[in-house]
This record gives structure tokens, C-alpha cells and sequence, in this order.
């Protein structure tokens, strides 16, 4: 049976840490794929940018990852909540063996998601976030502090950052 892992996010930006991450968990549990879900629109985070851009850097960053890609599956508009993009997961890849991929930071706050007695059924994969690990939030204080970034970001991403005048 085919493993896959959905791997969910801002991504905003994605950074070189997420993609590394990944390929050390597709190499370390035998993943087939893992899919990066970005959340849309309508999450609520603060200095969160269009879906659109953050999905255009992610296929940025995974341009030439083999075992990676994007699944489009939030919804732009409306609020989405986990259990509805894992459902919509189940619905999508019934035949596979699915993980779902997220910090222990998120993991600890599971308990107080809607329905998240529904969400103990599912499988995890636990990423340790340390508080020194290259983070979106490290990202996004050095651009607006004019601090030099391309270090925690694909080169790629750099440029359309840059391009698009984000994060300022």
C-alpha cells in the first residue's frame, strides 16, 4: 500500500527548513509522496499573504523534488478547519496509507480544534520545531527589519519575494 504524508501549513514563506524537513521524513518513515497543503485565505494568522503567492512560492520550492508536491485542498472561501481538510483527504486518497506531518507545537494544541476527538483516529508524524529552526515568523522579522534573509529561503523564493515586494 502506497504511504502518503500531508504535510499542512501557511508556508508563508515557505522556507529551506520545510523542504529539508521533508525529505528527511519521506527518507526516514519510506514515504511515496508528501503533499504540502497550504491553508487558505481565510486562516487566521497575522501577516498572512494571498494563497496565490504562497502556493507560487511553493511550487517554486518544490520544482525539483521528486516525492513532493502541492494538494489544493482548503477552501478560499471560507474558514476551513482541519477535520474538514482531512476529510476531504480521506475522500481524495482512500486507497493509500495516510499520515498527516505537523509540529508537536500544533499536535499539543490538537486538543482544543474543532471535533478533535474525530482527529485521534488519524496517523501523525511529530516535527520537533525547536526555537532555533529556520521559522516563516524569522523570515518575515528580518525582511521587515531589512536584515539580510536568503540564508533561511530557496534562492527561487528569494527573488519572488523580493519581485512581489512582500513581507515589507
Amino acid at each position: 500500500m502506497e504511504k502518503i504524508g500531508f504535510f499542512g501549513g501557511c508556508f508563508n514563506p515557505v522556507t529551506k527548513a520545510h523542504v529539508e524537513l521533508i525529505r528527511e521524513v519521506i527518507q526516514k518513515e519510506n514515504l511515496d509522496k508528501v503533499y504540502f497543503v497550504p491553508m487558505g485565505d481565510f486562516y487566521e494568522k497575522q501577516d498572512l499573504i494571498s494563497f496565490k503567492q504562497r502556493k507560487a512560492m511553493l511550487a517554486l520550492a518544490l520544482q525539483n523534488e521528486d516525492k513532493m508536491e502541492i494538494l489544493e485542498i482548503s477552501n478560499q472561501k471560507e474558514k476551513t478547519y482541519a477535520i474538514d481538510t482531512f476529510q476531504k483527504i480521506d475522500c481524495q486518497f482512500p486507497e493509500v496509507q495516510r499520515f498527516f506531518i505537523m509540529g508537536t507545537d500544533n499536535y499539543e494544541k490538537m486538543r482544543t480544534w474543532k471535533n478533535q476527538e474525530l482527529l485521534q483516529k488519524y496517523h501523525y508524524i511529530l516535527l520537533d520545531r525547536n526555537k532555533e529552526s529556520m521559522s516563516s515568523t524569522m523570515v518575515r522579522n528580518k525582511i521587515k527589519q531589512g536584515e539580510d534573509f536568503v540564508e533561511l529561503v530557496p534562492e527561487a523564493i528569494v527573488a519572488y519575494i523580493k519581485e512581489n515586494n512582500l513581507y515589507k
